[in-house]
């Protein structure tokens, strides 16, 4: 496995890198309990509601 910021070849268990020392992440995704950088589906909810919020308040005033 090698490390994604500077290339260097790093052990498979290894947490940081022992040439950079920028955490190693998973090939499946970030970091373990990272989430994946996924959004969850309150916070999808939430920006969704904004959005549409902010889309009938343009609506209404003519935009």
């Amino acid at each position: 496995m090698y490390c994604r910021h500077c290339g260097k070849e790093v052990k498979d268990k290894a947490v940081v890198c022992s040439g950079c020392g920028q955490p190693i992440e998973e090939a499946g995704g970030g970091a373990a309990g990272a989430g994946g950088g996924r959004w969850s589906w309150f916070t999808m909810f939430v920006t969704t509601g904004v959005f549409l919020l902010l889309l009938l308040i343009a609506i209404i005033s003519g935009l």
